[in-house]
């Protein structure tokens, strides 16, 4: 209740419509903006402040003398450390996971050298299949030396692993390299994403480290190319770096 009051109306308004979009089906026309400033108890200002908002996502679009309509724009995700139940619960969808494999092995050269351990440690290797409101959107698989979280249970994987980490071991990521190309997916995440052979997809890349820089775990995600555009925001600070220098 106290997390409800804090939010601000348009915040309010934004969630109430991003549930209506989700449940509603691609090229279906909303109500006009009185009919839905009515339903939710809120100003038409405040009601067309939030809709503004999703057409600039491109998740609706407005078509001049017909009305709203839920588009077929894929989801825009920005990049940075936020879980995927968190991304999904900010579009009004219900986020889910479904354990794949969940397994320990020992680190190759290849992977110590990534999670900046010796060769040999125990490694927990855990694939899960991501959902948004029941439907399939991403398949990641991550490895984590047993040491960051000793006792992590298959369980344990059902929602958000940023959340588990903070909770239980005091673990908060601080910051993330990644890296973006996009990939034929192979036949087992094809079929685990429901997708035709000819579907590309994104796959991401990364290496997480917490707020020591200690590599916590690494990361392989492949996201549904016809559901997802990525988005960073990138400041100047490598530019002025640069003009300080040749100053």
């Amino acid at each position: 209740m106290a997390g409800d009051a804090a939010r601000s109306p348009r915040s309010a308004v934004l969630a109430s419509l991003r549930e209506r979009i989700a449940a509603s089906g691609i090229g279906d026309r909303l109500p006009g903006e009185r009919a839905l400033a009515d339903e939710l108890g809120v100003a038409r200002m405040t009601l067309r402040a939030a809709v503004d908002a999703l057409v600039a996502e491109g998740v609706i679009e407005r078509r001049h003398g017909s009305g709203t309509y839920v588009t077929a724009r894929p989801l825009v995700r920005a990049l940075g450390l936020t879980s995927f139940s968190d991304d999904m619960r900010s579009r009004g969808l219900v986020a889910g996971s479904r354990l794949v494999n969940f397994e320990t092995i020992r680190s190759d050269a290849a992977l110590a050298l990534q999670l900046r351990g010796p060769v040999g440690e125990p490694v927990m290797r855990f694939t899960r299949l991501r959902l948004g409101s029941g439907e399939a959107m991403a398949v990641e698989t991550t490895w984590m030396p047993s040491r960051i979280a000793p006792g992590l249970r298959e369980t344990d994987l059902d929602g958000s692993l940023y959340q588990v980490l903070e909770t239980r071991y005091g673990i908060v990521p601080g910051t993330a390299a990644v890296s973006i190309e996009p990939v034929l997916p192979s036949v087992e995440v094809r079929a685990l994403l429901a997708l035709p052979a000819e579907q590309a997809c994104l796959r991401l890349r990364m290496v997480d480290s917490d707020q020591r820089g200690r590599v916590i775990m690494v990361a392989n995600c492949v996201y549904r190319g016809d559901l997802y555009h990525l988005r960073a925001d990138v400041s100047g600070a490598a530019f002025s770096s640069r003009t300080e220098r040749a100053s």
